[in-house]
């Protein structure tokens, strides 16, 4: 690449959100603390004009909403949506 050319990008969305599903359990960090919660929601926003990923999330240490860039998350454990429960 040549100086001056700006670099394409293939891809529109910033994150993905097939690797998520609304259940799973997820842990991210904020400024050093580690925190963790359950996905209630996930969709795309735009941001600087490309679809950017983001998860609801209901934290279980503070018992708020958070909402959390997808990249920034890591799967703990997923749903298991095929389980009935009375």
């Amino acid at each position: 690449m040549k100086s001056g050319q700006m670099l394409e990008i293939d891809n529109k969305s910033f994150g993905k959100i097939n690797k998520f599903n609304v259940g799973d359990i997820v842990a991210w960090s904020n400024i050093g603390r580690k925190d963790s919660g359950v996905i209630s929601d996930i969709y795309f926003s735009v941001v600087g004009g490309r679809d950017v990923a983001f998860a609801k999330i209901y934290g279980f240490r503070d018992k708020l909403e958070h909402v959390i860039l997808c990249l920034n998350l890591k799967l703990v454990s997923k749903s298991n949506s095929e389980v009935e429960e009375n």
